[in-house]
This record gives C-alpha cells, sequence and structure tokens, in this order.
C-alpha cells in the first residue's frame, strides 16, 4: 500500500502507524544494539535508519556526494526543520549541535543523545566554552561536526546571517569548513512550506503538516570546502555566502565569487570590513518560488563580467540562478 495514493485522511493514520514501528526500531538499535557495534558499524546502521525515516513520512531525498576529505570537518546548513538532521544523515555521518531544549523531548531527544548530538543552553555564553572543547575533540578524531549558524529554522526561501561563535573549533584546528544548502519541494516540484518548523508550531502539528502531504522532496548540496584561514567572523561570511549560492542566490555572490575575486576586506580587522548586500545583518533573501527551476542543477551561473552593483565581487552576475544537478536519489525511489 502505498500512502501517496490515499486521501489524507487514511494517509495520517498510516504514516503514524509506520512512524510508530520505526521509532520503536530506533530505539530498540540505540538502547540494545548500539552498545554491542563498533563506531563504524553504528554509524551506518544511523544512515540507514535516518534513510529508512524519511520513506516511512513519504520523503524523497536528493543530495549531492558530500567532498572527501581525510579529516575532520565542520558542515554549515540552512536550517529549515527538524527534518534536515535526518536528510544530512541519509547523506554523510556528523555529530549535530542543538539546541538543549531538544534533549527534553520525548523518544527523539534521547535518541538524538544516543546518536551522539551535543546539546548546547544558548542562553548561557559559557555554554558555547564547553561546546567548543567538545566539538574540538569531536575534530580531532576526525569526525564531522554539523552547525546550523543560523540559531534558529526559517522558512526556506530566505537565509539569515551567520553567526560565527561555533566556527572556532575548526579556525583553532584548522579544520575545512564545509557549506551545504538545503530545500524542500512538493511532487509537483514547487516551493513547499510543510517542513517549515517556524511560527511556535508545536512538534506533533509539524508532523502533520509533513504527513498530510502526498510527498516531499528533500533537497541537499554540498559546496566546495572552505579553508580555515582567517578571523571567525570571515569564516562566517565566506559561508554564509557560499550557501546563499547553493540556495541560488547569486543576486550578490556565491562560493564561485568568493573564490575568484580577491576582496582585500578579508585582511582587514572585522570592524573595518566593507560589507556586501550578500554577508549584510539581517536575512539574504532568496529569488520567488516560481524562480526556482525544477529539473536539478549543479554549479551557480556567474557568467564572467562585472558587477552591476559596486559591493558585488566581479563575475557574477545579479539575479544568475543556481541550477541543482548532480543530485542522486539517496534510499528514496
Amino acid at each position: 500500500m502505498n500512502p501517496v495514493r490515499l486521501p489524507v485522511f487514511l494517509r495520517r493514520p498510516v504514516r503514524i502507524g509506520l512512524l510508530g514501528l520505526h521509532l520503536v526500531w530506533g530505539v530498540t538499535l540505540a538502547g540494545l544494539v548500539f552498545p554491542l557495534l563498533g563506531p563504524a558499524q553504528r554509524d551506518r546502521r544511523i544512515m540507514a535508519w535516518s534513510r529508512r525515516l524519511l520513506r516511512v513520512l513519504g520523503v524523497q531525498a536528493r543530495t549531492s556526494a558530500a567532498p572527501g576529505l581525510p579529516g575532520g570537518a565542520l558542515l554549515v546548513c540552512n536550517h529549515v526543520s527538524w527534518l534536515d538532521i535526518y536528510l544530512i544523515y541519509a547523506a554523510r555521518r556528523v555529530h549535530f549541535v542543538s539546541k538543549a531544549e531538544v534533549r527534553q523531548w520525548p523518544v527523539a531527544g534521547w535518541l538524538a543523545h544516543k546518536t551522539g548530538t551535543l546539546f548546547i543552553e544558548r542562553g548561557r555564553r559559557a555554554d558555547t566554552a564547553r561546546i567548543n572543547a567538545e566539538m574540538r575533540a569531536l575534530l580531532a578524531s576526525g569526525a564531522w561536526v554539523a552547525v546550523f549558524p543560523e540559531g534558529t529554522t526559517g522558512d526556506g526561501r530566505s537565509l539569515k546571517r551567520f553567526m560565527p561563535s561555533l566556527l572556532q573549533p575548526a579556525v583553532e584546528l584548522n579544520c575545512p569548513i564545509v557549506p551545504a544548502a538545503l530545500r524542500y519541494r512538493t511532487l509537483d516540484n514547487d516551493y513547499s512550506a510543510a517542513p517549515a518548523y517556524i511560527d511556535n508550531l508545536s512538534m506533533w502539528q509539524s508532523l502533520k503538516q509533513i504527513i498530510d502531504e502526498p510527498g516531499l522532496i528533500a533537497e541537499l548540496r554540498f559546496g566546495e570546502p572552505i579553508p580555515p584561514n582567517g578571523h571567525r567572523r570571515e569564516l562566517a561570511a565566506r559561508a554564509e555566502a557560499a550557501t546563499a549560492g547553493l540556495l541560488g542566490t547569486c543576486g550578490h555572490c556565491t562560493a564561485n565569487a568568493w573564490r575568484s575575486s580577491s576582496l582585500t576586506a578579508l585582511s582587514l580587522p572585522p570592524h573595518r570590513q566593507p560589507v556586501s548586500s550578500a554577508i549584510r545583518p539581517g536575512r539574504l533573501t532568496s529569488p520567488s518560488v516560481d524562480q526556482w527551476p525544477n529539473t536539478s542543477v549543479a554549479a551557480a551561473l556567474c557568467r564572467p563580467g562585472t558587477s552591476n552593483h559596486g559591493s558585488q565581487p566581479a563575475g557574477c552576475v545579479p539575479g544568475a540562478p543556481l541550477w541543482w544537478n548532480s543530485i542522486s536519489p539517496v534510499g528514496v525511489q
């Protein structure tokens, strides 16, 4: 029985039933099986369980390949939903940094703890030092750590300023920073707001929004690693620009533009740097949903030329789209 073809009043109970069984299996794995497994085996189980969870919820995962790196790395990504965690897990084993409140969520919080999530109390400055120490230990061991530097979720159509504080461990250990971008679409390739965990939604309300959909397409794309050279504020701005480029907000600048242009601002103290419209504190607004391509694409079409805006680096043409190809389904048909 395919829930996609069922009417909503039947789709919801079927998916909730399958979700319940999958959660029971997850608790069994984490509580009884994980202690018997080595790290590599646990990692494979976590990734497989996440892919299955997406299928249960009717989500088709399409991801590009993560960069092959010899050691640890810090993954930074835009944040839309609690689904983001399992979409990233489906593509790459990472250790997430999450707000402390998640630890209190029934079942999900316990599972997050068992899969190695680090929990931070955002209201306490001293807790950042503790989390940074734990991140340093993981990165030094060769693991990937993932953060959502916007600090909150959004609707998937805009990007908030990246906060630099959690990038410090990568700077200290000279670990690369890997930008990534994700978005959600309907089965008709239109923008979907169903996964957006915003506006004080409860977990139950968010879940209902997702399972009531006939199906969703979740796309995740990894960018080129950013060398950890410079101050963390500079790196946060570069990572933000790279993520904006992956999302298609090339009206300002992209990761390609950052690589190809020599911005002397990066050598200046943070308080003296000229700030382009791409990295100005506030929100980055992506193109309208109608402008997003229905096919997948590979790279931002920042064609050679001079920007129309003086604050933009040369080589970036305003409004150039980001075509998302090289995206392959992960565990979902």
